[in-house]
């Protein structure tokens, strides 16, 4: 932990961010507004939520932040995560109308045509 001294600064905030590094019982986020590292400690109520998180993982936190003007440490108080919601499949139906510009020739034909190889 950091040692508290006149240029340390501590704040309640949030940091949404990419899990980039796990340890024992703590984490590395990576900010999506800025790209900046923190360091995450997890208590013991969010020890099996955390356990859960993996590399890659996208967060939501809210916390005590302590900045020392080195490292930002963030003491969790509330750990949630984000799973990408599945998207269907696309589609020829979802693909705007596009003519019939080989005149109803398969592409092996119409390649053929266009190379004058016309047999």
């Amino acid at each position: 932990m950091t040692t508290t001294n006149h240029r340390t600064r501590r704040s309640y905030g949030r940091v949404h961010g990419v899990v980039i590094r796990m340890y024992a019982h703590s984490f590395d986020v990576a900010r999506h507004s800025d790209g900046a590292t923190v360091h995450a400690l997890i208590p013991d109520r969010l020890a099996a939520m955390a356990r859960d998180l993996g590399k890659g993982s996208v967060v939501n936190m809210r916390g005590l932040i302590i900045h020392d003007g080195r490292r930002r440490i963030m003491r969790v108080e509330r750990l949630e995560r984000f799973t990408p919601r599945p998207h269907r499949t696309v589609t020829n139906a979802d693909l705007p109308y596009m003519p019939d510009f080989t005149g109803g020739l398969g592409s092996v034909a119409y390649v053929r045509q266009l190379r004058g190889y016309d047999e």
